[in-house]
């Protein structure tokens, strides 16, 4: 069953009809209990759709989780969950006393889904620049819903299927979306998936188990993901990356972002926007980058 269908089924009603309409331009679902629930398709205005009560609000979930709670305990705590085919769940609520997740759905109070898009080709003019005798590392920016993940997802693609191998770090499930270890979304045929691992854990780890020429990481996080990443990039393995930030300025001011763009980690800075997928600007950090 295909990722749309999936999640119409577990919707039910007008919003599931509305999501089958859309499949093939569906980016997001917004749910909040006792209010309109949102879509948002690309090139397309959004669209409010019926309100969706917290009873039902609960059951959808219920059914995304596949009725299995505590099968997503661990991803909960991060305020996600990665559904069949990708699907990630982004969960918003009231937290229990003492209590570090959101452990019991009565607490949830709105859902937004974000519909994982396969756009083949997407990254071949930043493949085309990155890649000589051997991939360079490269840091994507945008904002969020830009096209970032899909980006590098595709990168990570054409880098494998040219022959390299490519470890892949894919704390959030969004890249590979694996599912029983296989991956549901097309990462090439010489990537390694180390899935729902933390970063800073999963890079050592695929260095040292796979030998990569290549690791790839989503949306660098805490000092740890950057510190992970140094001792990659002082190891000869090429990086890629994603981090949120409009464009170069405002990633210098992000504190574990910085440190990699000013030290010269990155030997390419690639920005995204205004538009989903438009690729602003590939800068060659020795070629200079403004604040550094």
């Amino acid at each position: 069953m295909e990722r749309a269908d999936r999640l119409a089924e577990a919707l039910g009603g007008e919003l599931g009809d509305a999501v089958r309409e859309s499949a093939a331009t569906i980016l997001e679902l917004r749910l909040r209990g006792g209010r309109p629930a949102r879509l948002r398709r690309l090139g397309e205005p959004e669209r409010e759709l019926e309100i969706v009560d917290a009873q039902r609000l609960r059951r959808i979930l219920n059914r995304l989780m596949e009725n299995s709670l505590y099968a997503w305990e661990d991803e909960l705590r991060q305020g996600y969950f990665t559904a069949a085919g990708g699907l990630r769940v982004g969960v918003c609520g009231r937290l229990r006393p003492g209590r570090e997740a959101v452990g019991d759905l009565s607490s949830v109070n709105s859902a937004c889904i974000r519909f994982p898009r396969e756009v083949r080709g997407c990254a071949a003019g930043v493949a085309e620049r990155i890649a000589g005798e051997r991939p360079s590392s490269a840091l994507i920016l945008s904002p969020p819903g830009l096209g970032k993940t899909t980006l590098l997802r595709d990168l990570v693609r054409i880098l494998s299927d040219r022959g390299w191998n490519v470890g892949l770090a894919d704390e959030r499930r969004e890249i590979a979306a694996c599912r029983e270890g296989v991956p549901q979304l097309d990462v090439g045929a010489r990537t390694d998936v180390m899935d729902a691992c933390p970063k800073a854990r999963a890079i050592p780890m695929l260095m040292r188990a796979c030998a990569p020429d290549v690791i790839a990481v989503d949306e660098i996080g805490d000092e740890g993901d950057a510190e992970a990443i140094k001792d990659a990039a002082r190891a000869g393995v090429s990086v890629l990356a994603t981090a949120h930030a409009p464009d170069v300025a405002a990633a210098l001011g992000r504190r574990n972002i910085a440190p990699l763009i000013r030290d010269g980690t990155f030997e390419y800075l690639v920005t995204l926007g205004p538009a989903p997928g438009r690729v602003r600007a590939i800068q060659r950090f020795d070629e200079g980058v403004a604040g550094c």
